[in-house]
């Protein structure tokens, strides 16, 4: 008798992911690809947060966030 799995993973409040598969074998399988993803997904952001603070980020901004 197979048995479905299902992991869900959630990375925030607007990001998640879930993998479904009939054994452990087929979950690990499909996580053999995430340390790319998660290359790509930090990139990605990485160049997001660069165009969005051109200067980077002052003190005075961070310590207005924590404020808040």
């Amino acid at each position: 008798m197979a048995a479905n799995m299902v992991l869900r993973i959630k990375l925030g409040p607007f990001v998640s992911f879930e993998i479904e598969g009939e054994n452990c074998e087929e979950i690990c399988q499909s996580l053999k690809g995430f340390e790319q993803l998660n290359e790509r997904i930090d990139a990605m952001c990485s160049d997001l947060a660069e165009r969005v603070y051109p200067d980077g980020m002052t003190t005075q901004q961070t310590g207005q966030e924590e404020s808040t």
